[in-house]
């Protein structure tokens, strides 16, 4: 990545500048608000801080010590092994814990430095993209503004971390596809295999990634085999990552497990909300009879009930989510469903946070429509190379249609809708067109 060659030295300190008040601005709101969400508030950093905790102690990978929310585990199955989480993010805290202690604001220093990776990566994406220094900046400074990104830094979860992984991954795929050089499609496979570790969807991504790859680089002229053996190798890369975490899995579990156990719970969720099912007046989103089901049972076991529960509700209601899907992706996309009133990220723990709705919202319209001018507009041969970030974005909206959809998990692929729109409000603001999609990689 070569972030500075053929730069100027102002175009370097607009650069620089640029990062630099991103993550001091990153610093200043980790200190200044007193109202990230508490590890009691939400069951995902309960678990990841369990599950490090646990590993510094020297009680392998489970749940044991977890308080509040179990989600169908019984309190005295809390000391078997786990595979609720994927390892990434727990060993990074664990890694953390060890050196620091249990300070997380060590943790969320470190994820405001993923951000300063991920608004490089940026800034690099676009110029591969568009060659054109501007449009870099302009992404790079939509990244370092972007108020989401501040208060995902400051809650212990995966967003920061995968977010960093999903964009390295888009960059060194747009490298591959502009000039097919191996080294590129490892370290996709690499990120890409990262990323799986820390969220199980990303193992999907990476298929998907390899399928549209083949067909890319046969666009481009380039023979079958090569077209196949490329994205192939990026696909094996990923699996060779993801092999510690399966093999553990069959031993432990005696189950071929390449993501979690609580792929069956998100499934049953998302699928069972359309219905809007009440008992004695209060919401849930897992039907009684299927709790009972489950409560109490291994963690392996329960998945697969719910997963085949879920399966089973899908086909006995396929028109429940297919009236309900566009409605999941508007709230994957702006955080609101119907237009109710939602918060913008996480639960809040006070009042005051009303107004962080709105930059949630507005943002996001306005990424998405400059996104679209530049993809339709000002369409071009850029956009072939830009193919993968529209299959990532078309991938992810799809998948969450099937699942919880909440606005944070759009997060991953905000940074490359970024770079879209950047060019979209150059392209539609600047009296001078964009220059050419660079093709030798040496800017």
């Amino acid at each position: 990545m070569r972030l500075f060659s053929g730069l100027k030295r102002s175009q370097r300190a607009w650069l620089i500048g640029i990062v630099a008040v991103g993550f001091i601005a990153r610093v200043v709101w980790m200190f200044a608000m007193p109202y990230f969400v508490p590890l009691t508030q939400q069951a995902d950093p309960q678990e990841y801080n369990q599950l490090a905790k646990n590993l510094i102690a020297g009680e392998g990978y489970c749940l044991k010590g977890l308080s509040g929310h179990f989600r169908f585990l019984m309190r005295e199955r809390l000391n078997e092994p786990s595979a609720r989480r994927p390892p990434l993010y727990p060993l990074l805290l664990a890694a953390i814990y060890r050196i620091f202690g249990e300070r997380y604001r060590a943790v969320f220093l470190l994820q405001c430095l993923f951000d300063v990776v991920t608004m490089l990566t940026v800034f690099a994406l676009s110029r591969r993209l568009f060659g054109n220094v501007t449009v870099g900046l302009l992404a790079t400074g939509l990244a370092a503004s972007y108020l989401p990104f501040f208060q995902q830094n400051i809650v212990l979860m995966t967003e920061s971390l995968n977010m960093m992984l999903t964009t390295l991954s888009l960059w060194a795929i747009a490298e591959a596809v502009a000039s097919p050089r191996t080294k590129f499609f490892v370290l996709s496979g690499v990120f890409l295999g990262a990323a799986a570790l820390t969220r199980p969807e990303s193992l999907g991504l990476s298929i998907t990634l390899s399928v549209g790859l083949f067909f890319i680089l046969r666009a481009k002229k380039i023979g079958i085999r090569r077209s196949a053996q490329m994205p192939a190798l990026m696909l094996l890369v990923v699996c060779t990552l993801l092999s510690p975490w399966v093999i553990r899995n069959a031993i432990v579990f005696h189950r071929f497990l390449p993501g979690t156990t609580l792929v069956g719970t998100n499934i049953m969720e998302g699928l069972y909300i359309p219905t809007q099912q009440n008992v004695g007046g209060v919401f849930i989103s897992i039907p009684p009879q299927v709790i009972l089901k489950v409560d109490g049972l291994p963690e392996v076991k329960a998945n697969d009930i719910l997963l085949h529960e879920a399966l089973k509700f899908f086909w006995r209601h396929p028109w429940s989510w297919l009236v309900h899907a566009p409605q999941k992706v508007m709230e994957l996309w702006l955080n609101a469903a119907k237009w109710q009133k939602r918060y913008f990220l996480y639960y809040p723990t006070t009042n005051r946070n009303h107004y962080i709705q709105y930059t949630f919202l507005i943002p996001n319209v306005v990424l998405l429509i400059f996104s679209a001018i530049a993809v339709f507009r000002y369409r071009g041969h850029w956009l072939l190379v830009a193919s993968p970030i529209l299959l990532t974005l078309a991938f992810f909206s799809f998948t969450e249609t099937f699942t919880v959809s909440v606005g944070r998990h759009s997060m991953k692929m905000i940074p490359s809708l970024m770079v879209l729109a950047a060019f979209g409000l150059y392209r539609t603001f600047a009296r001078a067109p964009a220059h050419k999609p660079l093709e030798n990689g040496d800017r």
